[in-house]
């Protein structure tokens, strides 16, 4: 079949290590790449320069070599199945000199595939000149992934003209920025539209629940007819929930109901109360009276802002002149010494009878509300309707009224910060530093929740604005009565001294000794709000107070 092999001159470029074995014919290397008639001459000639480098190897020796081949860059799988191929369809014509990947010639060949070409016996034509040969080199790393080309990479396309890059930061003036940060600002790009998209939405959100609300406002014959509401109580927080309805409802007559005939006269003449928050004027439409009768008479809805500690006495004188259906309001923290009830217990016991009621709670100091400043509450009620319509009422633009059924979680947790507060105060007063100052706030912020969980009120509650907010405010807040309590008493003052020195109720100074009834009531660990009662009742020291809770047992947090 043509020329022999020995007349075939080896080239120069191959290793004479490997020329130790006899070389194939042009011919039969024509007649094997022939085998693939789809193949055009331009890709025969592209392949006769990986089939020359195969004129050295035997069938024998194709899978030992080809690893070693591949990673220098002298071959491609794609060859190497080729020839397997060729050497099974000459083994087929009786080639003896042909073993495919070590199979003898003896075994029948593959079935054809269908529609597949099969070569016509002939003379063969002689290949085109190869193309000139690039040089090679070992290749870097290990062998290309069995399927994909091995040899050198082709050469590079020119670039395509950069697009013009936006302008970055991170980069020079008209400078491309690289390609890690062109991400990086494409992502930006997508947050930034992402956080608008949902933005907006929040914003659409927001404006038709508003509307909806308004609604619902006007078609409350309720609110739409108010025309007097009574607050008993003239502390400094009655005065300014007082104001903020005067102000809300200017053609409502908002009466406070008062003992002290000269903080009346003040309110109604100079529109000041002169016993509290004295800086601050007070609407035309905000009266005050001492007579109970005058107050209640027309009343549409009571706002109940007496101190926790007096609060069963007042409701008992007012029992009478007060109709049943008045909802109250109320906004009194704190738990009654005699009876260890919240105002939940306290209202009805003390009326006699079911009265409606809503509970509103919150971080919310007095001058802030009388300053107009953003604020945000939380009202409780077993009443949804009454919840509904408390939280339209008090709702504006400075204040944000959240609703829950939650009860007994909105008024444990205004009543137990109160004492946390207390304890607060004390670490400042002591000087103990922040980090002890955070650790007494988480430790009572978990003993509320568990007193508030095995009381049946929600985790959840506790963790909200009228449980969590309100602890931060009260613990935290300069403003703060019972953290002021507290303050005074880690720099070693006396509670007689600091009580009398104050005008103001503390109501953090009573609930703590009721604490100390519920924990064993309960079976619940309260250390930090029942050190707080224990220092109060002169029983120990503040000192030795946080000595002993620091030298409790360290338990697991789950």
């Amino acid at each position: 079949m043509g020329m022999s092999r020995a007349g075939v001159r080896p080239h120069s470029h191959i290793r004479a290590e490997n020329q130790v074995r006899p070389f194939l014919t042009l011919t039969q290397i024509a007649s094997k790449t022939a085998l693939n008639s789809k193949l055009g001459d331009r890709r025969l000639a592209a392949r006769g320069a990986h089939v020359r480098q195969l004129r050295v190897l035997h069938g024998d020796s194709v899978r030992r070599t080809a690893p070693c081949r591949a990673q220098e860059g002298r071959e491609s799988p794609n060859t190497v199945r080729t020839r397997a191929r060729v050497k099974v369809a000459e083994g087929a014509e009786g080639n003896s000199d042909a073993k495919v990947r070590g199979r003898s010639t003896s075994r029948p060949p593959r079935r054809k595939r269908p529609g597949r070409r099969v070569p016509r016996p002939g003379p063969a034509r002689e290949p085109p000149p190869p193309p000139p040969r690039a040089p090679t080199g070992p290749m870097t790393g290990p062998p290309c992934p069995r399927g994909r080309r091995h040899g050198p990479e082709p050469p590079p396309s020119p670039p395509a003209a950069p697009a013009q890059p936006k302008a970055s930061t991170s980069g020079a003036a008209g400078e491309a920025p690289a390609r890690g940060e062109e991400r990086v600002n494409i992502f930006e790009d997508r947050a930034a539209a992402s956080s608008q998209r949902t933005w907006d939405l929040m914003v659409r959100w927001g404006a038709r629940l508003k509307s909806q609300a308004e609604v619902e406002a006007e078609a409350d014959d309720f609110i739409v007819n108010l025309r007097k509401v009574v607050v008993f109580g003239g502390g400094s927080f009655a005065t300014a929930m007082a104001c903020a309805l005067a102000r809300k409802y200017p053609g409502v007559s908002v009466v406070m109901l008062l003992r002290d005939p000269a903080v009346c006269l003040g309110i109604n003449r100079d529109h000041v109360n002169p016993k509290y928050l004295t800086e601050f004027e007070l609407p035309a439409n905000l009266a005050a009276t001492v007579s109970t009768g005058e107050a209640l008479e027309g009343a549409q809805l009571a706002v109940h802002a007496v101190p926790v500690q007096h609060s069963r006495r007042f409701l008992e004188g007012v029992r009478g002149a007060l109709p049943a259906d008045v909802p109250i309001v109320c906004l009194s923290k704190g738990l009654e010494v005699e009876s260890g009830l919240t105002m939940d217990g306290v209202i009805p016991q003390a009326l006699g009878r079911a009265q409606p009621c809503a509970f509103l709670s919150g971080p919310s100091f007095a001058r802030e509300v009388m300053e107009q400043r953003p604020t945000a509450m939380a009202v409780a009620s077993a009443d949804t309707t009454l919840l509904g319509r408390v939280q339209r009422l008090f709702g504006s633009p400075c204040m944000r009224v959240s609703s829950t059924t939650d009860v007994t979680g909105v008024e444990l947790a205004g009543a137990l910060k109160n004492v946390l507060a207390i304890a607060a105060g004390i670490v400042d007063g002591m000087e103990l530093g922040l980090n002890a100052t955070a650790a007494v706030i988480a430790q009572g912020a978990s003993e509320i929740r568990w007193l508030a969980e095995r009381m049946g009120a929600n985790p959840a509650t506790v963790a909200g604005i009228s449980g969590l907010g309100d602890i931060m405010l009260t613990c935290y807040g300069s403003l703060s009565r019972n953290r002021t309590v507290g303050l005074r008493l880690g720099r070693g003052e006396q509670l007689e001294d600091i009580l009398g020195s104050t005008s103001q109720v503390a109501e953090g100074v009573a609930t703590a000794r009721v604490v100390s009834k519920l924990a064993y009531q309960y079976r619940v660990q309260l250390p930090v709000l029942t050190a707080v009662a224990q220092i109060l009742d002169g029983n120990i020291s503040p000192r030795e107070a946080m000595l002993a809770i620091m030298e409790l047992p360290q338990m697991p947090l789950d």
